[in-house]
């Protein structure tokens, strides 16, 4: 009894390390760095991605594009799938032009078919440049919250002065 517990415990260990061999190799994907020009590109802006895949010529390269808030927290669902074409020996390279003007950072997952199996590149995430005044170069002419509140508080401040005076 005692020798077959022994025996499944290694058959378990043995597998536990080949499970992770097996892992360890199959990290080494074709898909080289994800290149994002401009590297800090605007809200709205368009962009383009590149990347190297060497090996076998893939049969198909598709970039995905999220555009996410980190102020909310909240990442947009309508993520883009868009296409890359061989732009010169074995470098992809696609045009996205970004949707949400308060995105403040996207990111960017390169999936390519190789032999009929799809092997997906690491994320890569870039922040978005935020224009001088803050708001992404959204001005619809409004005035912000602050100054709103700021007149508010000036105007209870002088009636509350007023009515001293007056006592």
């Amino acid at each position: 009894m005692k020798n077959q517990q022994k025996f499944i415990l290694t058959i378990v260990v043995i597998s536990i390390l080949g499970a992770t061999a097996v892992l360890a190799a199959g990290t080494g994907l074709p898909i080289g760095t994800i290149t994002v020009s401009p590297s800090a590109p605007a809200a709205l802006s368009t962009i383009t991605i590149s990347v190297p895949i060497s090996g076998e010529a893939p049969s198909e390269v598709r970039v995905k594009v999220e555009e996410c808030n980190g102020n909310t927290g909240i990442c947009y669902p309508d993520i883009q799938n868009v296409s890359m074409p061989l732009a010169s020996s074995s470098i992809y390279r696609a045009e996205v032009t970004l949707k949400h003007s308060d995105a403040t950072y996207i990111t960017v997952t390169v999936i390519a078919k190789i032999n009929g199996a799809w092997q997906e590149s690491s994320q890569k995430k870039v922040n978005l440049s935020v224009t001088p005044d803050g708001n992404n170069g959204d001005d619809n002419g409004s005035p912000g919250f602050e100054l709103v509140v700021m007149v508010m508080a000036i105007g209870v401040s002088l009636i509350l002065i007023s009515r001293k005076r007056m006592k």
